[in-house]
């Protein structure tokens, strides 16, 4: 081949090579440019208590514990943790269709006995806001009682292990009415200093515990009575908090980017009058 007829084939392979390698950048450039943010969704959170044999308020038994689970699983609910959630607003990373979050308070026994078996018999997740001081004194000195007792740290780790739970701070020692406080919010008149040091240490004290037993810090504050206030919710922003169960309300707008809607995180009680399904669906 002469000279002049090999630099007009390696000057034509070098245009070809250009106009695919433009090809591939344009097609990667509009692939880029159509991927969009998630979209903010609707939450709906479920709050539960008692999972026993019980006819108070707050208690529910453990087949309509189940009944619950089949609705959600029937209908195509995706049950999600808190991490998610929280991935969700500040990484955009995509949630499960049709998502619903189940949480219970106080961290009972029979959280333990009765519903985290049917979590795993059904494959879905929960929240659990435990109470520190609680929790320290029925590892300390167990004994079996469905109905006031307390899940251990054993026990906790168990739930933490299977990947279907998480644990929140329900306060260490706050859980209570009593010489003008409602649970953790600031009694009227209390200096704030004075409050916000009182209130960070009882919660990083739970915060603590949890990563000493467990090697995990929970991300979530439940306020206990659903009784907030704006003090509160700064001093678990500075303690490093990603979200907070707040007060009632059957559904939340999650947005990518709007950490504020986790610092307000509305839940709707089901009690034995009100199950799942009647909550779901309502109007």
């Amino acid at each position: 081949m002469g000279a002049a007829k090999h630099t007009r084939c390696v000057k034509k392979l070098q245009v070809l090579l250009s106009i695919l390698l433009s090809a591939v950048i344009l097609a990667t450039t509009a692939q880029a440019t159509t991927i969009q943010p998630p979209k903010p969704v609707e939450l709906t959170i479920l709050m539960y208590h008692f999972v026993v044999e019980n006819r108070g308020e707050h208690h529910i038994s453990p087949d309509e514990f189940e009944r619950d689970l089949a609705f959600l699983k029937k209908n195509g609910y995706n049950t999600i943790g808190i991490s998610e959630l929280t991935a969700f607003v500040y990484d955009s990373k995509p949630l499960p269709p049709k998502p619903v979050m189940l949480t219970f308070d106080d961290g009972y026994y029979n959280n333990y006995v009765n519903a985290f078996p049917l979590l795993k018999q059904y494959g879905m997740k929960a929240v659990i806001s435990i109470i520190g001081d609680h929790t320290d004194i029925w590892s300390g000195n167990f004994y079996e009682d469905m109905q006031a007792g307390h899940t251990t740290w054993t026990q906790i780790r168990e739930m933490l292990d299977s990947g279907l739970v998480e644990i929140g701070n329900h306060t260490y020692s706050m859980h209570f009415i009593k010489d003008g406080r409602k649970g953790c919010r600031r009694k009227e008149g209390e200096p704030l200093p004075d409050y916000q040091r009182l209130f960070a240490r009882d919660v990083r004290k739970l915060q603590n515990r949890a990563l000493e037993e467990c090697g995990i810090t929970p991300e979530v504050f439940a306020f206990p009575y659903h009784a907030v206030c704006d003090e509160a919710i700064q001093v678990l922003q500075i303690l490093g908090f990603r979200a907070a169960f707040t007060g009632p309300g059957k559904s939340n707008t999650i947005a990518p980017g709007d950490t504020d809607c986790l610092f307000d995180l509305r839940r709707v009680n089901r009690s034995r009058l009100r199950s799942a399904e009647a909550i779901l669906t309502a109007t």
